[in-house]
């Protein structure tokens, strides 16, 4: 560890577990053994939820059953008068 407190992972760990220059790293204690874990960035997790082929995507699914609830609604408003 440096003076920064940054550690050099060797080249052997960073290979094995897709660390890359400019990688953050976040450090979990387990059992006494800090174990190195990379932080995702917002950029890494995009799309990571997309719907496969075929699937209908969660907001349109969403946005349905918003549009079924509104109407449910409006009717007992209706009724209610």
């Amino acid at each position: 560890m440096n003076t920064k407190g940054q550690v050099t992972i060797p080249e052997p760990l960073r290979s094995k577990y897709g660390f890359t220059p400019g990688t953050r790293v976040s450090w979990i204690e387990r059992d006494g053994e800090l174990i190195p874990r990379p932080v995702m960035s917002f950029h890494n997790l995009y799309g990571l939820l997309r719907p496969g082929p075929g699937e209908e995507s969660l907001t349109a699914h969403l946005l349905e059953e918003r549009r079924a609830d509104r109407v449910r609604e409006e009717d007992q408003s209706r009724r209610s008068r």
